[in-house]
Parts: structure tokens; sequence; C-alpha cells
């Protein structure tokens, strides 16, 4: 709804505002930035840290300006959303908009909507996060919104990071921090371009003000194939590493390593599963007592909590890190990845199995505890497991995933499994070999006219059969059939699908094998006596040169390494014989992936096998003109055709 008109509020937005706008060219602005819809004038972020009654207490006072270049942008840029939560509280905020009068001035407009809702978020069912929008109406080209607001922040292990980077493009970034001098503070500075933000160092008689000040910046630009845009957006991230309060002579260690913040968060989980519950250790009877291996007992647990329990994400204040009682989520058979682990842990402790709590980030998250002991590093949580002096890393919010493998979004990842409240540990868990991976993919054909007909037959191992698994279980018949089709389509858009099969192995590695009669159309072109004949039936979008932007300084990035073969088998024709075969062809990026194509005729039958292998998750920059080198070889390769020439 619309606030009612302030006078105070009025007053102040003249005093504090017009020397602002007044020292700004705006035309000169318009000028420089014609043909753009937005700008960021300035945004500045000024995180304060002060005394306050025994405590030290933090707050983020934020100031944004933002020019509306176009008459078409202000209905589309005149929202200015705020993001708030249970441990960053919104204190209050203030706004104004400036609309070019005729005089070569502007108007006020200080009333305005506001409406604060929850974000949805498709992996969230809940979360305590809210958004709070400020919004102008009677804006026109070169108007300019003005915001003003204060964050209060809950705990001071959780102080706000802040990107040098918008949506679009912003004249100018400011991050400051200012605290008592007896408060120190650690900087990480990461990011591509994080070189051109400008540090500076003040100091009062009782305060130090950090300064971080970033020019001149161009709009985020969102790269492919890299887990998250943490990996490359500039940065920088506070974290206060000790303190000396001045009523007290000892120094007083806050985040200075790992160990720091391995002690709080392991409070989080200091009181959680501390009573027995009958019915659950009944439950642990039944479903492991006949075992006589701890990992028999461990293998049945965790299949019992995928099937019983399901997973739901709530990040609601506090419950965002505190898991809850295993026995509670026992009887809802619901609960987040917090309450999966308490109670496998719970379950596998009873079971005689070492178990422990297990705080992870997944590759969505670029930190490590060593550059940043922060509760950043982790968004996750599972159970570790050690047998016969094995760690296995437990995961049951992936349903599908077979006891003993890793989800592919913690791979490469660090586990910080907390021992007691003193002991802890780190280990990375490792990456899935390929020879997991494996996917074969066969192709059966026959040739009438400049029609193919025949069979496909994908065997798949693996992520992308256990993806596969799952994707099924979610659809109807009518979906999976299309599913089915969009996995197995090949050769052109005269694919059709006569009829298919899926076999999903429930237990052990969980294989699926799916099947697919076809016909293709008009694929076989025909000239004279001859036939041409691609036997590159698939879809090669995933073998495409990667885009080497002159600033980018990313790795390309893959879920997971795989083997890949792919077997085309050609029945030629009565009366046909092939007079030209296309060369086979070997290459290998080192250490990176490779490829292998070879034909081979034997009697009517001609078939094509291809491998491709993946042996790293990224590709470095370096790489890429290799790598590119090598994809359009491949390509090459792939558009290649055989003849078949009639004996007649």
């Amino acid at each position: 709804m619309a606030r009612p008109f302030n006078l105070v509020l009025f007053l102040f937005w003249c005093i504090t505002w017009e020397p602002l706008y007044g020292q700004i060219d705006y035309e000169a602005l318009a000028l420089k930035h014609k043909g753009e819809q937005v700008i960021t004038v300035q945004h500045t972020e000024h995180l304060i840290i002060s005394y306050e009654d025994g405590r030290l207490v933090a707050r983020t006072e934020v100031e944004q300006e933002r020019m509306l270049l176009e008459d078409m942008s202000v209905g589309i840029y005149n929202t200015v959303g705020i993001y708030h939560s249970y441990f960053s509280k919104l204190e209050d905020y203030e706004a104004v908009a400036l609309v070019p009068d005729n005089k070569g001035g502007f108007k006020k407009i200080t009333d305005y909507i506001t409406q604060t809702t929850s974000p949805s978020s498709e992996t969230i069912f809940y979360d305590d996060s809210k958004l709070t929008e400020i919004t102008f109406t009677g804006l026109k080209a070169n108007s300019i919104i003005k915001t003003k607001y204060t964050i209060s922040h809950v705990d001071l292990h959780l102080l706000p990071n802040i990107y040098f980077k918008e949506n679009w493009y912003a004249e100018k970034i400011i991050f400051k921090v200012t605290a008592p001098k007896y408060v120190h503070f650690k900087f990480v500075i990461r990011g591509e371009q994080s070189g051109n933000i400008q540090q500076t160092r003040d100091e009062s008689k009782n305060t130090i003000t950090y300064t971080f000040t970033s020019v001149d910046v161009p709009a985020l630009e969102v790269y492919n194939n890299v887990p998250g845009i943490l990996y490359y957006v500039p940065q920088v991230i506070p974290y206060i590493t000790d303190y000396k309060l001045p009523e007290e002579d000892k120094q007083v260690r806050f985040l200075s390593d790992t160990s720091d913040i391995y002690k709080y968060l392991y409070h989080y989980i200091a009181g959680v599963n501390k009573t027995a519950d009958k019915q659950l250790d009944s439950i642990v009877q039944e479903i492991s007592g006949n075992d006589n291996q701890l990992l028999d007992k461990a293998r049945h647990i965790f299949q019992w909590v995928q099937t019983n329990v399901h997973y739901i994400a709530f990040e609601d204040s506090l419950e965002g890190f505190v898991p809850r009682q295993a026995s509670d989520i026992c009887k809802r058979k619901f609960g987040d990845c917090k309450d999966m682990a308490s109670l496998l842990t719970y379950m596998c402790g009873k079971a005689g199995i070492e178990a422990h709590f297990t705080w992870i980030g997944t590759r969505r998250l670029p930190y490590t505890y060593a550059e940043t002991p922060l509760s950043l590093v982790s968004n996750h949580m599972i159970c570790s497991i050690k047998i016969n002096g094995d760690w296995i890393f437990l995961d049951a919010t992936e349903p599908i995933i077979p006891f003993g493998t890793n989800p592919y979004y913690i791979q490469d990842k660090e586990a910080l499994i907390a021992i007691d409240e003193q002991k802890y540990l780190l280990l990375v868990v490792p990456e899935t070999p390929a020879q997991i991976n494996v996917n074969t993919d066969s192709t059966y054909i026959t040739i009438e006219g400049s029609k193919i007909s025949g069979k496909v037959v994908l065997d798949k191992d693996g992520y992308d059969a256990w993806n596969i698994a799952y994707k099924i279980g979610q659809y109807n018949n009518e979906h999976k059939s299309e599913y089915i089709k969009a996995l197995t389509t090949r050769g052109n858009n005269k694919y059709v699908q006569q009829s298919y099969t899926v076999k999903l192995e429930p237990q052990g590695q969980k294989h699926a094998k799916i099947t697919s009669d076809f016909t293709i159309d008009n694929y076989v072109q025909n000239a004279g006596n001859e036939k041409y004949l691609n036997m590159n039936l698939n879809s090669y979008d995933d073998y495409q040169p990667i885009e080497k932007k002159k600033d980018r300084t990313t790795p390309f990035y893959s879920n997971y390494n795989f083997i890949q073969k792919e077997v085309v088998v050609v029945k030629i024709p009565d009366g046909y014989t092939v007079t030209n075969i296309p060369p086979d062809d070997a290459q290998e990026l080192e250490g990176i992936w490779s490829y292998k194509l070879k034909y081979k005729l034997t009697g009517n039958l001609l078939t094509l096998i291809k491998e491709y292998e993946s042996k790293s998750l990224t590709i470095p920059v370096s790489k890429f003109p290799e790598n590119n080198k090598m994809v359009e070889r491949l390509k090459k390769q792939f558009k290649e055709s055989v003849t078949l020439t009639s004996k007649q």
C-alpha cells in the first residue's frame, strides 16, 4: 500500500540527498550510457561494529542510487528489492524518486508502494527469508531512485559479503567496514576482476575504517558450465578473527581458523540425540539385527532412511542450523538434510557403527575452511561413518543413489566431521571415477530406400542411471514416453518412436536399461546408384567449443567424469557394397578428455564404434584453445558419411 506523506521524511531527503544529486552530472551519465536501460550510479554498504551494553553488535547501512535511462525501463526497473531474514533483520528503510522536470531539475516523489513476501525456491520448501519491495510509479526516462535501509546482524559469525557486480553497469560500488580498534578483521578478496577493487584503511582515535571501492563496473556476465557465480564474481568476505573488549584483559579468539568455526557449528548439534528412543531402537534392530557385518548394517539403515523419509528443505531461523531429534524425524517421516543426517547418525550409532554429523558445501560454493573459516563454506549436512578404517559418506537426501556412492554435487568438497566437542576431522570427498559412470548407447539400423528403422539400446550406470530412475519415478505415462523419446532421439526431427521398454534395477548399482524401436524417414540421401548415410546419429550438443570470452578466467566445469560408448550397426542392403568409409580418428587432451572413432566392416554389417572418456571435472582456461581445436576436429568427423554403391 502507499505510504502516507511524511514531512519529516521529506525534509530528511532534502537535507541528505540534495548535495549528492547536485554534484552528479546526470545528463552526462545518460549520454554516456545511451542505449542502456538502467545503471547504478552508486551502491554503498557500510558494515558498522559497535560496543553496546557490554557486547559487540553489527549493522549494515545501505545506500543505493539507480538511474532509469529509457521510457520502457521505468516499468521494469522501478522496484527495488531488500532481502532480510532472522539473522539479518531489516530495521528501517526510506526511498525517494527524482523525476526530471521541464526546468532542467528534478521533482521529488516520496510516495511509493511496499510489499513484503517470502521468495519462492524450487529447492527449499520453507525458509524465513523475506523480500521487501519498494515500487515507484509516475516515473519517466532519466528518473533516479534512491534508497536507504539498515540491516542488523543477529550473529557476528554471519556477517555479510559484498559482491562487486550488479545485473547492470555500476558507476561505483563501495564497501566499508568500521570497527573499534580492538576488533581485528580479515578480508578475503576473490573472483574475476577482483584486482579492480581498491582498498584503503583509515584510523580515527577509537576506530578503523576499511574501504573497498570499485568503479566503472560492467554488468554481471553469467558463464555456462560453472557450478555457480560465486566462482567468478568479485567479492569481499569480511570476518572477525579476534577481539578484546574494553572491560576485559583477555584476547578472545573468534574466527581465527577452522577450529573456531567448528566450535561455533558444534554448539548447534551438542544437544541433539542425547536421549534414547525405544521405538527407533526397535526399528534399528529390525533393519540390521540379522546382519553380521557392520557394512551390511550401514547399507540397510541407509536404504531404510532413503525409502521411508522424504527430503523437504527447511531454512527457518535457528532451524536452519539445528538438526531435529532423530526420534521426531522417524515419526514425521520427513526432514531436511540436517534431519536426515541426525537420523542416520543415531541409527548407525545404535547399530554399533561409528557415525558423525558432517558439514559440507555443495559444488555451488567455491570456498574452503583454510581460506574462509566461516559457515559459508558449508550449505549441507550429511552423516559420515567409519568402518574398518574407511570413511563412507551417507547422504539420504538423494533417494536413488546406491549405498557407498556420493552425490555428484559434493565431489571434491571438504567434509567437516564432528568427532566431539573439541575434535574434528577435515576430509575431501573423492571424485567418482569415470568407470562408475559408463553409458553404452547402441543403435541397430536397416535401410529401406531413404528410410531407416531400427532399435536403440541404452545401458547406463552411475549418475545417468540414477537420474533416469528418479525422473521416471516422478512422471506419468505420457510424460514418461516423452522423456524416453528425448533420451533416445537421434538422426533428425523425423524420428518416430514406435515402442519402448524401461528396466531399472532397484538394488546394487541400480543399472538402467532402455530400448526403443524407431523409424526416421528421408534420412538416407540417394544420388544415382549411390546412397549416403551419416552413421553419427546422436545429437552432439555436448561437444561444443568453449566460448573464450576475453575477460573470462573461470575454468569449464563438468558435473562428473564418465565413459560414453556409442555403437552404430547398419545392415548393408542387398545389392549394395560399401565404397567409402570415413577414416578412423583418436585424440586426447591429456588428463582431461579423449575420444576414439573406428569403423569396422564385417560381412554385410558396418559398425561405427565411438568412445569418449572424461578424466577431469575442470578444463583450465589455459587449455581452452587445445580443447576447442579438438572439438572442431571431432565435429568434422560427425559430418562424415559412408557411401553405399549399387552392384548393378
